[in-house]
């Protein structure tokens, strides 16, 4: 029977360990599962021979609470969870969210900036220990960034949490070569994957671009927003070179991440995980995990490359695809615990139907999207693949049901592998199919980076037709998205129209945008130009504007008529 990392003093005791090499301390509870980045790099650690304990959920306020393992050997690993700790903690409209699905009731509250205020607790208890910091919110504040609570640009979080070293992306291969260098007492220097800080530019410096210096690009003038935008252009087509930036008196430089094989990818999901709550959280409720517990995740990244997402950032651009051998031994495992009442949930990842997805000329393109403005020559669809996994499951033995609660890209499904639709509406739908259209006007698809392989209108009627040959009452969900830069009410307005002529409904998925940072819309959003064009694009930033907008699907409710009528554009 697989073990849990340890997570709690009694079982390093059971152990017989009086200390360990490595703490890894999380914003999320502990759960030994492969989508949780915590298990992941714990179980990845722990094939390398270390002794590594998980400090998940610690009370910011109680510097005890950070030293229940004491002080390790080697380093402190720090993670704020898998959502950036200011979009859990506020929505689009900065309103206190009042859940947290990544931790059981009664844990002591996430703070916010979490990376921040966990390296300073350490730091409180334990002078001199390394700290390493990863996860989505260093990985997406790895150099100056902007900050839609604080609205102005931060510098990196490596400087602010004053860590040693910073992994960005997905930190598997980075973890362990830093463990090895701090092992044998050496500084973390020229690490896939990590963002490091030196007194001295890099002596080999015509190997690296250079950032304009982090002091141009704090101002809040259009000076400095021009120097922003030219810094994000750069590091946004530039994630294949090392880079350079001057902050003060000091030198931020970040090394390319590591190009993760499928192979690689199996090897991590071939750990000896659980896919389990470990004890102390038995019996309680954590809904993140409730969510993806009877479900498989098939690949890492996407090539759409869309404005508003971090994907690109952190994931990568590549789609890296499991084998089918590791899917279906995951698939073995889930079919024995208890929760799995023979119905998958899911086969999917960022876009469920990119699964091996591939490129002719094996990712050397200077395009930051395989889908925009256009479908590019070189990019490798197999949506068959994907289609023929889906039925090894769906026939598998113990298995009841496969759907696909991700959703799709409809329009890339649509042109890859229209004949395989009606099969795929067959078998995989369970009553509801998200799609992700976001909007309907070209003028906003655009500053998201978003061209439609196929008309929407085209889809959803095909859609329906396969429904009805089939004698089945099935819906498809879209989902969509308000506020974005290049949108206005009356754009607004003119997707409502079309949404319920096509779907012949009004949706409740309408996502407030929220402008993420280091994304290509955050950037859009502070700005207001498009660093890739140089185009200016407009921004709504009036906060009962951008409500007005939000409303207009909501339009029906009473609470909502009155910011309408109010916020006419």
């Amino acid at each position: 029977m697989n073990k849990f990392l340890v997570s709690t003093p009694e079982e390093l005791k059971q152990r017989g360990w009086d200390s360990v090499d490595i703490v890894l301390v999380s914003g999320d509870a502990y759960i030994d599962h492969p989508s949780f980045g915590a298990a992941v790099i714990g179980r990845i650690l722990e094939r390398q021979g270390y002794r590594v304990a998980v400090c998940d959920t610690p009370d910011y306020q109680d510097p005890d609470s950070i030293a229940q393992f004491g002080a390790p050997r080697l380093f402190f690993a720090v993670t704020g969870g898998n959502v950036d700790s200011v979009m859990m903690r506020y929505t689009s409209s900065l309103k206190v969210r009042n859940d947290d699905p990544f931790r059981p009731a009664g844990c002591p509250p996430r703070p916010l900036r979490a990376v921040i205020a966990y390296t300073n607790l350490i730091r409180s208890r334990f002078k001199g220990v390394p700290i390493v910091i990863g996860g989505i919110e260093a990985s997406m504040r790895r150099l100056a960034h902007y900050d839609f609570l604080d609205n102005r640009i931060r510098r990196s979080l490596l400087l602010d949490s004053r860590a040693d070293v910073l992994v960005w992306g997905m930190g598997e291969h980075a973890i362990v070569n830093i463990a090895g260098l701090i092992k044998a007492g050496k500084p973390c220097d020229g690490v896939a994957g990590t963002v490091i800080v030196r007194k001295c530019m890099p002596e080999n410096i015509g190997e690296y671009k250079q950032l304009p210096d982090e002091e141009l690009l704090t101002g809040n003038d259009d000076n400095a927003k021009k120097h922003y935008s030219r810094f994000f252009k750069t590091l946004y087509t530039s994630s294949d070179s090392p880079l350079v930036q001057r902050s003060g008196q000091r030198f931020l430089i970040q090394y390319p991440a590591h190009l993760m094989t499928g192979e690689e990818l199996d090897s991590v999901y071939n750990l000896p995980f659980t896919y389990s709550l470990p004890p102390k959280y038995r019996g309680k409720t954590i809904p993140a995990f409730t969510m993806i517990q009877n479900s498989i995740n098939a690949h890492r990244g996407c090539v759409s490359g869309c404005g508003f997402c971090s994907i690109a950032m952190h994931q990568g651009r590549r789609v890296i695809s499991r084998s089918e051998e590791s899917i279906l031994r995951e698939l073995d495992i889930i079919k024995t615990k208890p929760e799995f009442k023979g119905h998958l949930r899911d086969v999917g990842g960022p876009s469920a139907n990119m699964y091996k997805v591939s490129c002719r000329s094996n990712w050397r393109c200077v395009r930051t999207s395989c889908l925009y403005p256009n479908r590019c020559q070189s990019l490798i669809t197999e949506t068959g693949k994907w289609m023929k996994l889906l039925e090894k499951c769906r026939t598998a033995e113990g298995v009841k049901k496969v759907t696909i609660g991700s959703g799709i890209r409809y329009d890339l499904f649509y042109q890859d592998y229209k004949k395989g639709l009606e099969e795929f509406v067959a078998h995989y739908v369970g009553g509801q199919l998200k799609i992700a259209p976001e909007h309907t006007e070209e003028e906003v698809l655009s500053v998201m980076r978003k061209t439609p392989l196929c008309e929407l209108p085209e889809f959803v009627t095909y859609f329906k037709s396969l429904c009805k040959k089939l004698g089945v009452e099935y819906y498809l969900i879209p989902y969509l998205m308000s506020n974005h830069p290049g949108c206005t009410l009356a754009s607004m307005k003119r997707a409502e129209k079309s949404i319920k002529n096509m779907f012949g409904f009004v949706p409740e998925q309408v996502q407030s945008f929220f402008p993420l940072p280091l994304t290509l819309s955050s950037a859009i959003y502070y700005t207001g130009i498009d660093p890739l064009t140089d185009q200016k694009v407009f921004v709504e930033r009036d906060k009962r504007a951008r409500e007005a907008q939000h409303s207009l699907f909501y339009k029906n409710r009473t609470d909502k008529k009155t910011q309408v009528r109010r916020h006419k554009r």
